[in-house]
C-alpha cells in the first residue's frame, strides 16, 4: 500500500511554485499572509469553516477555559441537548469521548472540596478500590475513562447533587 503524501505548507507551496506562478510570486511579494491563503486563491485548499474552527479551538482550549465557554454558553440560554439518557438528571454531559468535561470537573472537584475528599475516597465511594487512580488521572491529565466508570460516576454525582 503506497504511503499517504504529506500536504503541508512544503507541499503547497511546492505545487504553487510548479502550477500557479503569479499566485506563488505574490506570496513572495507578500499579498498572501500565508502559504495557505495562497493555495486558498489558487484553489489548491478550501477555506475552514466556522464549525472547523470552533472544534480546532474547543479541542486547544485547557479544561477550565471550556468550562468557562459552557458556562458563558449556558448564560446565553443555548441548551446542550447532548447528554446521555442515564445522566437525565444531571443537567450536564459527564463525559465527551470518554473525557470528563469541563462542568463534570468543574462539579467533582466542587463535591471533593466541600466534603473533603481525597479522589481514593471517591472511588472507595463509586464500589472501586480506593488505589484505582483513574477518576484522579481524568480530573488532572484529561485521561479517558472505562465506560463503567463513567455510569459509576454520574451515579456518584447525582448522589452527591446536594452537596
Amino acid at each position: 500500500m503506497a504511503k499517504q503524501q504529506k500536504r503541508d505548507s512544503a507541499y503547497y507551496e511546492d505545487r504553487l511554485k510548479r502550477e500557479y506562478l503569479a499566485i506563488h510570486a505574490d506570496l513572495k511579494a507578500g499579498k498572501y499572509r500565508t502559504v495557505a491563503d495562497a493555495a486558498i486563491a489558487a484553489g489548491l485548499k478550501k477555506p475552514r469553516t466556522r464549525l472547523q474552527e470552533l472544534k480546532n479551538a474547543w479541542l486547544k482550549a485547557s479544561a477550565p477555559e471550556q468550562g468557562n465557554f459552557l458556562l458563558w454558553l449556558t448564560g446565553t440560554g443555548v441548551g446542550l441537548s447532548t447528554m446521555p439518557s442515564s445522566s437525565a438528571s444531571l443537567s450536564f454531559t459527564v463525559a465527551i469521548d470518554r473525557r470528563l468535561s469541563p462542568a463534570a470537573i468543574l462539579r467533582i472537584n466542587e463535591i471533593i472540596a466541600r466534603r473533603h475528599l481525597k479522589p481514593g475516597d471517591v472511588m472507595a465511594e463509586m464500589g472501586y478500590p480506593k488505589l484505582n487512580t483513574s477518576v484522579s488521572t481524568a480530573l488532572r491529565q484529561g485521561w479517558k475513562l472505562k465506560s463503567d466508570v463513567i455510569t459509576a460516576l454520574e451515579k456518584w454525582l447525582i448522589a452527591n447533587s446536594t452537596v
